[in-house]
């Protein structure tokens, strides 16, 4: 399953979004181990240490969301009582989803991608950390096709509907950065 690049760059819109909401800004005591590290290998400006930061979040962080929103999303649907019956007749390898058709809104799992900083000098890491986001959300099948191989779905296509709210893991607690509502197209 594939995500095409407008909903890529649709959800890195809304990450470019974040990074610039006063939501994220308050945490930016929690990057600070990369911005230190930055500062201390490169010389450069803490404004410079900063922007390389959001700029790797920026990069990053919308593959994970979009890989991670598809990936998480596959077993709860194929739990839906729509795609149960798909699976027992065993005639038709494919359901059609469109408005009106009653499946119901999907809370897909939890799932936590991370943004790793890595410091170089050559072959030898100078310095490395790592900060975990936590993504929450919900989807809605609006006009798509459910593929199924055996007795799993096996990809999605169409236009799905996306619920999701993205958080900065701090130990035991999760600050929220960012929620949004967006339509993405996957073929």
């Amino acid at each position: 399953m594939t995500v095409q690049n407008t909903a890529q760059e649709e959800i890195k819109s809304e990450i470019k979004k974040m990074v610039k909401k006063q939501e994220f800004l308050d945490q930016k005591s929690e990057f600070s181990g990369m911005t230190g590290a930055y500062l201390e290998k490169t010389g450069r400006s803490e404004d410079d240490a900063w922007q390389a930061v959001t700029e790797k979040i920026v990069e990053v962080l919308p593959n994970y969301l979009t890989e991670g929103l598809l990936t998480c999303s596959l077993e709860t649907i194929s739990d839906q009582e729509a795609c149960r019956k798909v699976i027992a007749e065993k005639r038709e390898r494919k359901l059609t989803i469109t408005p009106g058709s009653n499946f119901p809104r999907i809370t897909f799992p939890t799932f936590y991608p991370y943004l790793e900083l890595i410091l170089r000098a050559g072959p030898v890491d100078l310095f490395r950390t790592k900060t975990t986001f936590m993504v929450e959300g919900s989807m809605y099948l609006k006009k798509a096709t459910i593929n199924f191989v055996e007795e799993r779905v096996g990809s999605i296509s169409g236009d799905i509907e996306v619920l999701v709210k993205i958080s900065l893991c701090k130990g035991k607690f999760a600050a929220i950065l960012h929620e949004f509502k967006k339509e993405i197209h996957v073929t």
